[in-house]
């Protein structure tokens, strides 16, 4: 067996990124620290750090290190907190994480409800992280997180699809836009005839994405050109730069619903989509599933009828 303590200095040292750090959070001098985290590497017979720079990182075995070291001892700070506490309140905590694919400010619009619900037994606490897909499968496998949200359907034996939600694409613009060059539209308005009329350059997502692709393969289908004046990986600045009439783009409604309600943007296009976008909820196959995880996936559920 190893020293615990050791594995709390490591725990402390990979959360704070560094020894400098760690060695002020725990009270210890830099050298004493970095020893202690030698005997603790010697001790499992792996390397967990590794100089790149003059940073020091986590080598491929520290992560997974971190991965359980964060499980028990997030479960050993909640037992703290609730011997501060003079409430019989228990606390949960719910991890979610969300593919960099997928667009991140909704996901609180999403939430928000599930976190305004109150009850007395239970206090709950929301952790949102992004990451790739990819990444966020091996984390929810390693429990460091509790669910995914992803665009990408994903086939494993030890995953299960919790719910998904089909989301209509429509053209954005900015209704400002509209207003300013006096352009009227109509519900039978086609996005070839919008595009060909509109002076206005297209905002898209970058190659690597998904919508990319769908909107490609949907120019393909109407024939359409139009030049690309903005391209960008973060979905969040795709659509901020439609608000803000850097030109027209293609979004799922879900993703801008808020936008559209107050007018800032107008929606071209059939109250179904051009096209649906998916997005999926995903956990893992063994897990038991409480009624707030249960509530996460009735609000994705939720997502399609927000037209």
């Amino acid at each position: 067996m190893f020293n615990y303590n050791h594995f709390y200095y490591f725990h402390v040292t990979a959360k704070l990124g560094g020894v400098s750090n760690a060695a002020n959070h725990l009270n210890i001098s830099q050298p004493s620290l970095s020893s202690q985290l030698k005997v603790f590497e010697a001790s499992i017979n792996q390397k967990l750090f590794e100089k790149k720079g003059r940073k020091l990182q986590l080598t491929a075995e520290g992560e997974r290190a971190f991965a359980f070291s964060k499980k028990m001892f997030d479960i050993a700070n909640d037992f703290y907190e609730s011997l501060q506490t003079r409430t019989e309140k228990q606390s949960q905590r719910i991890r979610i994480g969300v593919t960099d694919q997928v667009e991140r400010p909704f996901i609180a619009d999403l939430l928000s409800p599930l976190i305004r619900e109150r009850k007395q037994s239970i206090e709950k606490t929301f952790y949102v992280s992004s990451a790739p897909s990819e990444v966020l499968i091996n984390q929810l496998r390693s429990e460091e997180i509790d669910l995914v949200l992803t665009n990408k359907p994903i086939y494993a034996q030890d995953v299960k699809e919790l719910s998904s939600a089909t989301m209509p694409v429509n053209l954005l613009v900015s209704t400002k836009l509209l207003k300013d060059l006096k352009i009227r539209i109509s519900k039978n308005t086609s996005a070839l005839d919008f595009l060909t009329a509109a002076p206005w350059g297209l905002i898209i997502p970058s190659y690597k994405m998904k919508l990319r692709h769908e909107t490609d393969l949907f120019f393909q289908e109407i024939k359409a050109r139009k030049k690309v004046v903005f391209e960008s990986d973060i979905m969040s600045v795709v659509g901020r730069a439609i608000v803000d009439g850097a030109g027209v783009g293609f979004l799922p409604v879900p993703y801008v619903y808020d936008e559209i309600k107050s007018g800032e943007l107008t929606s071209i296009g059939p109250k179904g989509g051009y096209w649906k976008h998916t997005v999926y909820l995903l956990g893992r196959k063994d897990s038991h599933y409480d009624e707030t995880i249960e509530g996460v996936r009735d609000a994705v559920k939720r997502l399609q009828k927000m037209v």
